[in-house]
């Protein structure tokens, strides 16, 4: 047998190119170009090449596809290539023919460069004998590669314009024209403006600009389909972030969520477990049904813990005499809905890596329910293992840079990982956050050793849920929300806002003084949190020399709890 071709694509410069403009239309446009990039353009490319392969676009206009009922490339000659997985930025193929595999490449390669410039896309091809090489170690190969090629090859500059040139507002590069015009995408003329954009004054933007807002409607169009099949007729999601909504006299904040799959590189190798390298041509049909079918029970699982939180946030929120709707608070204004649209939109979604935009009230809820409902809809599925995730939340005013909010929250995501990783007791789920009531400069060690002086006034990162060995107060779920709701809510507490919000800067003084604050104004002990500690409930600080409520405090003006629902 003459040896097929393996083909790796990737995505580069994703978070700048999604999170460039604070414009939240172009980052619902980006986002929606770098998931068909590796998903449906590619599949097109197949078809436009007349490659037969094994996959198949099922509705253009919503970004489905699904695989065809295949035998598989090594037994079947009447296929050109077969896509193993496509989707989270790559996309795995094997093809018959190197020739075949080039023209693909060229084909996808050329339409990145006119309809996502900006975007950086790289390739890996590699020679793979079927019958002889067991394809999970070619797979890794070719990734470890290609992750050096992405590093090592010379990055270009943008030409910002030569002679008279007018900058796009968005992304400082030369503009072609304003947005009152239109773009053809997915062979229809996409308006740039929508609603009441008419009456704003033209903007000049960039070709990168352009074919952003030309795929807003696809990337809505999308998010509808896949999550929000409950609320299409009543709800919409925001493509606006100031349609998240505030509550009257507030400033407007914004979480920034990013979610992530915990230890998803290991989960990958697992599948190819059992599977003997020295009999390739079964065990490689084997590891493709498993990884494929690994690929897709993630990605259910991921939609159906979106559309759990989509059912959480619409059950909280409160119809009112008008019609109009608000989520009521125990601590604060209620926050009204704009118009029927939700305080909240999922950006990037699909698969295990998942990034949410929230009014900032509820960006902690939003990630503690996507957490628990991941959890549990992974273990729903056979195909799958034990699952979690970790997720960071970054809540900044709402027209702060989005690029650095973001980075933000990865950071946040990479400290919730490493609790779980440093405690070494198992897997578990996590969440980390962050307050940007300043200026973001330098890490996430250096802004808190910044804004908080000493590391130990925090208690996050937190764990989502205690265990039977992990009683010490850092964990979320029956942990510091609870104590939250009390200090919000509890009759002890909620007609004494001032002298609570009060004792937060007394907790930074110490121990002693926090409790000379509490006697004096008369407080009560505060409520439970570390379990064998009672002294932390009359200082603030735990015997370890740590300060328990300070994250507690913090939250009261930035935290509203949704309506928990029955697990379906």
């Amino acid at each position: 047998m003459s040896p097929f071709t393996l083909t790796m694509l990737d995505t580069t410069g994703i978070q700048d190119y999604v999170f460039r403009s604070n414009r939240l239309q172009e980052n619902i446009g980006a986002s929606e170009i770098v998931y068909r990039v590796t998903t449906q353009w590619a599949i097109q490319a197949l078809d436009d090449e007349h490659l037969r392969a094994n996959v198949h676009i099922t509705d253009r206009e919503n970004g489905q596809w699904e695989y065809t009922n295949t035998s598989g490339i090594e037994a079947d000659d009447s296929i050109d290539a077969e896509v193993v997985y496509a989707g989270g930025g790559n996309t795995f193929i094997v093809f018959r023919a190197e020739k075949a595999a080039i023209a693909f490449t060229k084909r996808l390669t050329r339409r990145v460069l006119a309809e996502a410039p900006g975007l950086g896309l790289v390739v890996r091809h590699r020679p793979f004998d079927w019958d002889a090489e067991p394809l999970w170690m070619a797979q890794t190969e070719s990734l470890r590669k290609l992750a050096t090629h992405k590093l090592a090859r010379p990055l270009s500059a943008p030409l910002l314009g030569l002679a008279v040139t007018e900058p796009c507002d968005s992304t400082g590069l030369a503009a072609v024209r304003t947005d009152e015009t239109s773009v053809r995408v997915e062979d229809k003329w996409r308006p740039l403006r929508v609603g009441d954009q008419a009456q704003e004054p033209p903007r000049s933007i960039s070709r990168e600009t352009l074919y952003k807002l030309g795929w807003r409607d696809l990337g809505n169009a999308r998010l509808m389909y896949e999550v929000g099949d409950k609320v299409k007729d009543v709800f919409e999601f925001p493509a606006d972030i100031d349609r998240l909504g505030r509550a009257r006299g507030e400033e407007s904040f914004v979480a920034v969520v990013h979610a992530d799959g915990n230890g998803m590189g290991q989960h990958v190798k697992r599948v190819s477990d059992g599977l003997h390298s020295n009999a390739p041509r079964s065990a490689n049909r084997e590891y493709v049904k498993r990884l494929r079918a690994f690929s897709e029970a993630v990605n259910k699982a991921s939609l159906a813990a979106l559309k759990r939180v989509v059912d959480q946030v619409t059950a909280s929120l409160s119809r009112n005499d008008d019609g109009s709707y608000e989520i009521q608070r125990e601590w604060g204004e209620p926050i009204p809905i704009v118009e029927d649209y939700l305080p909240f939109r999922p950006l990037v979604f699909g698969g295990d890596d998942v990034t949410l935009l929230a009014a900032g009230q509820l960006g902690l809820s939003v990630a503690a329910a996507y957490l628990q409902a991941f959890e549990e809809e992974t273990s729903k599925d056979p195909a799958l293992p034990a699952m979690y995730a970790s997720a960071g939340v970054a809540i900044v005013k709402s027209h702060y840079p989005f690029s650095r909010a973001y980075a933000l929250s990865e950071e946040l995501t990479h400290s919730a990982k490493k609790l779980v990783r440093d405690q070494a007791e198992g897997d578990q789920s996590a969440l980390d956050w962050h307050f940007a009531l300043t200026g973001l400069f330098g890490d996430l060690g250096s802004i808190r050793k910044r804004e908080y002086g000493k590391s130990s006034l925090l208690m996050r990162p937190l764990r989502l849920r205690a265990t039977e060995m992990q009683q010490d107060g850092r964990y979320w779920f029956d942990g510091l929300e609870r104590v939250v709701r009390e200090l919000q809510s509890g009759p002890a507490w909620r007609a004494r806002r001032n002298k609570v919000k009060g004792l937060m800067e007394a907790l930074r003084g110490g121990g002693r003084v926090a409790e000379a604050y509490r006697r004096t104004y008369d407080l009560p002990l505060l409520p439970a949190l570390v379990p064998g500690d009672p002294g932390a409930q009359m200082k603030g600080w735990t015997t370890g020399d740590t300060c328990a409520y300070f994250d507690a405090l913090e939250l009261l003006d930035h935290y509203v709890p949704l309506r928990l629902l029955e697990v379906a």
